[in-house]
């Protein structure tokens, strides 16, 4: 199954405790989205707002947003989850089966925390993903495909307009980094992910391209093996990586993904480093509140 990434905002509920219209809160706002200088990749730096609260808050609208995702097929599921979730009513045994069935996958085992860190850091990317300012500007489309972290395949994939007419895409890999060592082993193993499995990961995601009311997006679908394939201009790749703050990133943290992906345009290499302070604790917590009214 593949969805659509978009801001939680733009999901209205259909049946809340108040007839009033309510318009999901953005996980992007809380965030600090900084353009870092690098000689390797378009780098970006995501951190928390500073004030009291905000932590909590990201979580809060973190989990909401993961359950817009993980439900997109089931709308109503959301409401009512949505619904409990705001101090509504609790929810019958056969909607707390029918959400955990969807939410469930990566947030019911709290004792695999890498599995659950790992789906935390790989959803606040896609939440954030639409608001990335990189080398192509902002995505004109940003497609989600895992049900599970642990599912094999793309873990995302960002389409933009270029240069006026083209459309171009990013293959992403999302990882989180955990420990003392430095965030660059991490991010090259996640380059080399993308250069091994590439091709397998775009023929994954192209179906859903192929169905698009879109004629350009639709085209795309039906290119992006043999772009990556041929190395044209208008296939690109981005790492993600989420982590707890802690020192000094190193020089050149993105050095593996220009070592294994060496484009001229330096505007095809993309890295982001989102920084939760604690993040073990953050992901508990979202997961937490993810779970809320299934249990």
């Amino acid at each position: 199954m593949l969805v659509s990434v978009r801001s939680a905002a733009a999901h209205v509920p259909s049946a809340l405790p108040s007839t009033k219209v309510v318009m999901l809160p953005s996980v992007s706002e809380l965030l600090v989205l900084a353009d870092v200088p690098d000689v390797d990749a378009r780098r970006i730096c995501v951190a928390l707002l500073p004030g009291d609260g905000m932590r909590e808050e990201l979580a809060r609208r973190l989990a909401i947003d993961i359950v817009v995702r993980l439900t997109e097929p089931v709308p109503e599921a959301f409401d009512r989850w949505y619904a409990h979730f705001c101090g509504g009513p609790g929810l019958s045994d056969v909607d707390k089966a029918e959400l955990l069935a969807y939410v469930g996958a990566d947030f019911k085992n709290f004792k695999d925390v890498t599995r659950l860190e790992g789906a935390v850091v790989e959803h606040l990317w896609a939440s954030v993903a639409d608001a990335l300012e990189g080398g192509w500007g902002r995505p004109m489309r940003v497609e989600h495909e895992h049900f599970s972290v642990i599912d094999h395949g793309p873990d995302g994939l960002s389409i933009y307009e270029i240069d006026g007419a083209n459309l171009g895409f990013r293959l992403w890999e999302s990882k989180r980094h955990a420990g003392a060592g430095a965030v660059t082993k991490t991010i090259t193993t996640a380059a080399r992910q993308l250069r091994d499995n590439g091709p397998e990961y775009l023929a994954r995601i192209s179906k859903v391209l192929q169905t698009s009311p879109d004629n350009r997006v639709a085209a795309l679908g039906g290119q992006l093996v043999r772009a990556w394939k041929e190395d044209w201009g208008t296939s690109s790749v981005g790492v993600s990586v989420g982590r707890s703050p802690g020192g000094s990133p190193p020089s050149r943290p993105f050095v593996g993904l220009r070592r294994h992906f060496k484009f001229d345009d330096p505007r095809r290499r993309e890295g982001v480093i989102i920084e939760i302070p604690d993040l073990a604790g953050f992901a508990t917590q979202v997961g937490l509140l993810v779970l809320t009214g299934t249990s």
